[in-house]
């Protein structure tokens, strides 16, 4: 069997793209997809055709179901045009792989923006687009697509493997070059001075801040050599290599002053197996970061809410497992199977009912599409027992007896099988990682360590997409209410509220003590001020979290908002404002400090009791479920209160310069609403905190016993 290497030299033959761009540019002038059509325009027998569609070369339309007339899509005429060249020039078909019009769209796409050496040739071109830039906007998605697995890969690759490399020396700048030429002399380099003779290279880099970055260039070097070393990537222990001979081409570069480096030989076999593919799809990397088109691609599928997409990363971490594993001596894969699986909800990813297959390897020589309710309710398979066990489920040797009813349709029986969960370390696992193999044991410890950096690339993708479709949610919530943050407290006045009505309050007072009639007017006036927290509150949110405390916090508003409707028609004005966390504001405009008092401790006994919650709640307007209730007894508040006669609050805004006077009292005013908040912590809670005239000082106030 020919290489694909020799296929990739082949294409690349001036010659050869020429008869191709002929033949696809004929075929979409031609416009005739029938199959007689395409065999005629192709100089092909449509028997030809058919076989080539057995191989999976092309997949032809069928509008009259799988019996139905074949109508070749100008995409696959293109196909087409590629695999009759290959043949002529005496490929097999066992030669061609099956994306094989990706391999020329990247070949392509890289010799139309690298500068030709032919000045006639560029001077006629020089008001011509470009084949990229001819692309339309769908083709254009489309190859974005395509490359966005290797663009996501080939990052997290180089940045997981600095990040092994430096797991004991934090704080520190480092990079590895990576010769994609076969002919750099990677034994010869002793110093920094030396990398540029190693031609093209693929250069990661981890800076002190725990960025990393991705480079292609042509020849690696530094403007300051003296700032760095290099070291080749093999066993070493305090900085002295443990082998004689490695045969990973990798190379290290470190800081100059960075300790001697220790590397295990689990940690260089395990970064040699996951950068490997890099020097193996050379094209893929030049696509991904060489001259030429760069659209920006921001993927972020919603994996939980809708089926309907495949994700392109996702399926290529599953292709990627595949191929990690490597091959028997047949040439076969040594595994056979990769899924992803997800829970349906993300708020319940244990949920074994609700399993989903969302991304698997794609070769369909060696796996099938199955259907997504046949996951659901297999309690014995090994992914469900991983996802609820955070254990890794390693089957080296599965029994003839033990035959998985999804899975029966097998050529071969599967003989071992790993299950692994993505996360789990610090949390609820986001989903697992099934590898099966027809092989016995083929899952060594080596291979483990493997497929746990691909469940670390997996989760990154994971929290991140999920993070994205958190960010663009209830856009129009801002449009509507741009001060409004937390929709859960949206029928709840805020502090800048209260900031305001205070300063309006305030306000007015010092423009109407300015004339004698006013300021007699306002003698007898007085307002007062109620403030409450919830007790124990910290020690709520930690043992049920910030998301419970933070409903349940909105609960004991929603009472007391009540209480306030109901027992306080006197005061319409009256308004409950939610400062933060826990604590909330009452101001009552024209009521005494008795007065004030007791209508506290009729708050008070009002709050106190059980709360049922929903501990899953995020927005206000979000459905409870019954099993997400639960119910908190006990729930007391303690409330502090403060009282102003008018003419001592004109008396403190004298104090201050006209300037500042308001937002100062405004803070005194809080303050102390804080201070009392505090005495009644200190006495217990459940308390009701005032200020008292005679003695100048905080007390804790009950109500007079009846005569």
């Amino acid at each position: 069997m020919r290489s694909k290497q020799s296929i990739q030299e082949h294409l690349q033959k001036e010659d050869v793209q020429e008869r191709i761009l002929q033949n696809i540019h004929r075929g979409r002038d031609e416009a005739t997809v029938t199959i007689s059509r395409a065999a005629e325009l192709f100089g092909i027998t449509e028997n030809k055709l058919r076989d080539w569609e057995e191989y999976g070369f092309l997949n032809p339309l069928r509008p009259g179901g799988p019996k139905g007339r074949r109508l070749y899509t100008p995409t696959e005429l293109d196909k087409l045009a590629i695999i009759r060249e290959l043949i002529n020039a005496g490929y097999s078909a066992s030669d061609i792989p099956a994306d094989i019009d990706k391999l020329w769209l990247t070949i392509r796409s890289l010799r139309e923006t690298v500068p030709t050496t032919n000045p006639a040739k560029q001077s006629s071109s020089t008001n011509q687009l470009s084949a990229v830039d001819e692309l339309s906007i769908n083709q254009r998605v489309t190859q974005g697509r395509d490359a966005l697995f290797w663009d996501y890969f080939i990052s997290r690759a180089l940045r997981i493997a600095l990040k092994l490399i430096c797991e004991n020396i934090p704080n520190t700048t480092a990079g590895l070059i990576l010769p994609l030429s076969p002919e750099a002399k990677v034994q010869s380099i002793r110093r920094v001075e030396d990398l540029e003779t190693l031609g093209e290279s693929l250069v990661g880099w981890l800076s002190q801040s725990g960025s990393s970055y991705t480079l292609l260039t042509p020849r690696p070097w530094f403007q300051y050599t003296s700032d760095f070393r290099v070291e080749p990537l093999q066993e070493m222990r305090a900085g002295i290599p443990q082998t004689t001979q490695t045969s990973d081409r990798t190379l290290i570069i470190l800081q100059r002053e960075t300790s001697p480096l220790t590397l295990s030989s689990e940690v260089v076999e395990t970064i040699h197996r996951l950068l490997e593919p890099l020097y193996a799809e050379v094209a893929c990397v030049r696509s991904c970061l060489g001259p030429g088109m760069r659209d920006n691609v921001n993927p972020a599928t919603d994996l939980y809410n809708n089926m309907n997409y495949d994700d392109t990363i996702l399926n290529g971490l599953a292709d990627m497992v595949i191929r990690l594993g490597g091959t028997t001596p047949s040439g076969q894969p040594r595994w056979r199977f990769c899924w992803v699986l997800l829970p349906r909800d993300i708020s319940q990813p244990t949920n074994m009912s609700h399993m989903t297959l969302r991304a698997q390897n794609q070769d369909a020589r060696y796996t099938t599409r199955l259907p997504l309710s046949g996951l659901d309710k297999h309690t014995n398979y090994p992914y469900i027992r991983a996802l609820h066990s955070r254990h890794i489920i390693y089957e080296p040797n599965i029994p003839s007896s033990d035959t998985q009813a999804i899975l029966g349709d097998l050529d071969a029986p599967l003989r071992s099988s790993i299950a692994l969960p993505i996360s789990g370390e610090d949390g609820l696992p986001l989903g697992v990682l099934y590898v099966s193999s027809h092989l016995r044991d083929a899952f060594a410890p080596n291979y483990q360590r493997l497929l746990r950096i691909i469940c670390r690339m997996a989760e990154e993708l994971l929290k991140t997409y999920w993070i994205r479709q958190q960010g663009i949610q209830h856009l129009s919530n801002i449009i509507k209410h741009p001060a409004i943050i937390d929709t859960l407290f949206e029928n709840f006045p805020s502090e800048h509220d209260f900031n305001k009505d205070v300063e309006t309050l305030l306000g007015s007072l010092q423009t109407g003590t300015r004339n004698k009639g006013s300021k007699d007017k306002l003698a007898d006036k007085v307002v007062s001020f109620i403030a409450l927290d919830i007790d124990k509150y910290s020690s709520l949110a930690n043992k049920y979290g910030e998301r419970l405390a933070r409903n349940l916090t909105r609960e004991v508003g929603l009472r007391i908002q009540e209480q306030i409707r109901t027992f306080f028609k006197e005061y319409p004005e009256c308004q409950l404002y939610h400062i933060y966390a826990d604590r909330f504001f009452i101001l009552l405009k024209n009521t005494s400090l008795d007065q004030t008092r007791e209508h506290a401790e009729r708050l008070r006994i009002g709050a106190m009791g059980s709360y049922k919650l929903d501990a899953l709640r995020v927005f206000a307007d979000q459905q409870s479920r019954p099993e997400s209730l639960l119910e908190l007894t006990d729930i007391t508040v303690r409330f502090g209160i403060t009282s102003y006669p008018y003419p001592k609050l004109d008396e403190i805004l004298h104090e201050h310069a006209a300037e500042y006077a308001i937002p100062e009292v405004r803070s005194i005013i809080t303050s102390a609403l804080d201070v009392a908040l505090v005495k009644g912590q200190i006495e217990g809670g459940n308390v009701v905190v005032s200020w008292d005239y005679e003695q100048r000082n905080f007390i804790r106030w009950s109500p007079p016993r009846a005569k």
